[in-house]
């Protein structure tokens, strides 16, 4: 089995583990069958910092029995061929990726001649292991959300997708629950996610706030996907759960922000502490005036923050107690190696 890559590129994107938090705006079909009404929504996730834009791409006939809830809710809120050009060449515009997640075979050949760069599998689909392999068969990258799975069938779907060819695979932690409530979350599923598949990880969310997205990319998600909408109160089953512009614009700063709190794991000083190091710590100084020759001991021997950071470090108190001062030092003044008296 090919070994998947941890980061690869979406249209002019790269994400992945090293590169910057890849943000979604999930457009699905809020959008109402209207292209005008997801043009503005395409461009007001531009404007609020999002790197790309989801739709749902679905024939209801093919998708869903008539009578479900879904028959219903999806029925005249597709797009045209010629909308979703339309709507590429926008994003193209404004320098943000559009794919969509097809909901069945005739909507994945759509998708694949419109030539979008990515192709999203939801949650609902993830059992569905024919149109992943088909939509992995295309070469293109492939996103999985994961919510409603056990373990085993996130394995069988990121297997699927990876022997069939797809050039990259991402999984996305997700509760397929509207709303989720926080005890359904489990954010560190992520980590443990990353440890058990070796793909990149991300997040989709199903929250009212931004809480749980920010904190996924504390804890590594390199995806995050947010429901998005201009009106929370426009009728349709995802806009209650979708955030406004406003909140999504402070959601990615927040996310900006963090990815650079995270840093890279290493436990050291970053350079500017390194910097500060001897003005900071303590070190030996001269508690009083003191004779060249002077043996050194507690009474004449500080342990402060000095003017210069140029003494001893602390750990060597004990190595200078009872050696002698090679010449004076004055009051405050650091105590060096070159302070002491050689011994023979």
């Amino acid at each position: 089995m090919n070994q998947q890559p941890l980061s690869f590129e979406i249209g002019s994107r790269k994400i992945g583990v090293g590169q910057p938090v890849f943000v979604i705006a999930e457009i699905g079909i809020n959008h109402g069958g209207d292209p005008g009404l997801c043009g503005r929504m395409i461009e007001e996730a531009a404007n609020a910092g999002a790197d790309a834009v989801k739709l749902q791409t679905i024939n209801i006939e093919e998708s869903y029995v008539q009578g479900t809830g879904s028959y219903r809710e999806f029925k005249g809120k597709d797009l045209s061929d010629a909308a979703m050009a339309n709507l590429m060449g926008l994003t193209k515009k404004l320098n943000i990726v559009l794919f969509s997640t097809p909901g069945d075979f005739e909507s994945l050949d759509r998708l694949v001649k419109l030539g979008v760069p990515a192709i999203k599998i939801s949650s609902g689909l993830m059992t569905n292991v024919p149109l992943i392999a088909a939509a992995a068969r295309q070469r293109m990258p492939l996103i999985i959300s994961t919510g409603l799975a056990y373990e085993g069938e996130i394995a069988v779907a990121a297997d699927t997708a990876k022997v069939n060819g797809a050039p990259g695979v991402a999984l996305l932690k997700c509760t397929a629950l509207y709303p989720a409530l926080d005890d359904s979350i489990n954010l560190m599923g992520i980590p443990a996610m990353a440890k058990r598949f070796a793909l990149p990880i991300g997040y989709s969310d199903h929250t009212l706030d931004a809480l749980a997205c920010t904190s996924a990319v504390a804890v590594g998600a390199t995806i995050i996907e947010k429901h998005f909408t201009l009106d929370r109160s426009l009728p349709g089953a995802d806009h209650h759960i979708s955030m406004e512009p406003e909140d999504f614009t402070s959601m990615v700063n927040s996310i900006r922000r963090l990815q650079k709190m995270r840093g890279d794991g290493r436990i050291c000083p970053v350079e500017a502490e390194e910097q500060a190091r001897p003005q900071r710590h303590r070190c030996l100084v001269a508690r009083r005036d003191i004779s060249a020759g002077e043996v050194f001991d507690s009474t004449n021997i500080a342990l402060k923050r000095s003017l210069s950071g140029n003494g001893l470090s602390p750990s060597e108190y004990e190595w200078v107690l009872g050696k002698k001062a090679r010449f004076s030092i004055l009051r405050d003044e650091p105590i060096s190696k070159n302070s002491i008296e050689e011994t023979h």
